[in-house]
């Protein structure tokens, strides 16, 4: 029992990282359609959200049965703790992707085009949303409490961004006073700014759980920062005989991520990883 009981916390473990590279790609093809007007793009990235909900809905249902059946405790728990709170935090990325899917339909649809400046900056902030997401990918399965940290510095770019599309939306404001049509076009391209500032912000909120999972400490992302490195590396505990956090097999899961928004760590680990495959395929 204890032997499957190890394997559903890994089963679980690689089914929330496999739900994250596919929020994370579903995020790609959802600002391609928003910044080239492919409704049908957009319509595809919706439908893929709302799968991604199944997913989390199940791995949720998953985690509290393996809670109410196997009574686990330390280690195991706070594995089991983790991921119901990382897969209530994928949700709400699903949620946000999903919006940004919707309004890159309606501006598809939408009669006059939006200010070049807007997209671009739509884009703009995207790409370093997409730098966030693979930074917290690599510390989810390297378990890298130092590199958990340096998310906050890389967040501070997308919200410059996000600050910077408010000025120039505002001086459209004013220097062209758009129809009612246009004007509402130009609120629903804030909303997809916001949106994507809301998934960076998450993002981060997500990785800093590895604190609770690795150290057993209720740290907020602020208490993570000010921390002294060497400190947050002491706070290290053993994992229990349930919890076998091995990047190796886990890098797998997100394999899917562009190579270029990924940590070093993690591209090494999935080239590593592709050997392995390609030297059991010449064995076979």
């Amino acid at each position: 029992m204890r032997k499957l009981f190890s394997s559903q916390l890994i089963e679980a473990r690689h089914e929330m990282l496999s739900i994250f590279e596919s929020l994370d790609l579903t995020l790609h093809d959802a600002i391609k359609a928003f910044v080239t007007d492919d409704k049908k793009l957009a319509g595809k990235a919706k439908k893929r959200t709302l799968q991604a909900d199944a997913r989390c809905a199940n791995l949720e249902a998953v985690c509290y049965n393996l809670i109410a059946t196997q009574s686990p405790v330390a280690s195991d728990f706070r594995l089991l703790q983790t991921i119901i709170y990382m897969n209530f935090n994928l949700e709400r990325i699903s949620d946000h992707v999903r919006s940004i899917a919707r309004g890159a339909k309606r501006k598809a649809k939408a009669e006059v085009a939006l200010p070049a400046e807007l997209v671009e900056l739509v884009e703009k902030e995207a790409k370093l949303v997409y730098r966030v997401m693979g930074t917290t990918a690599t510390a989810l399965v390297d378990n890298d409490l130092v590199l958990m940290r340096s998310l906050t510095d890389q967040d501070e770019p997308v919200r410059a961004v996000y600050e910077e599309f408010f000025r120039v939306y505002n001086h459209l404001l004013t220097a062209e006073e758009p129809d009612e049509g246009a004007f509402d076009d130009l609120r629903r391209t804030i909303m997809t700014s916001r949106y994507l500032e809301r998934i960076s912000f998450i993002s981060v909120e997500l990785a800093s759980r590895l604190t609770f999972l690795l150290t057993g400490q209720r740290w907020s992302t602020a208490d993570v920062v000010e921390a002294d490195v060497e400190e947050l590396e002491s706070m290290r505990i053993p994992s229990g005989e349930g919890v076998i956090l091995e990047p190796t097999a886990d890098a797998r899961y997100v394999a899917g991520i562009p190579a270029e928004e990924m940590g070093e760590s993690l591209r090494e680990l999935i080239e590593n990883a592709s050997d392995e495959d390609s030297d059991e395929s010449d064995e076979d």
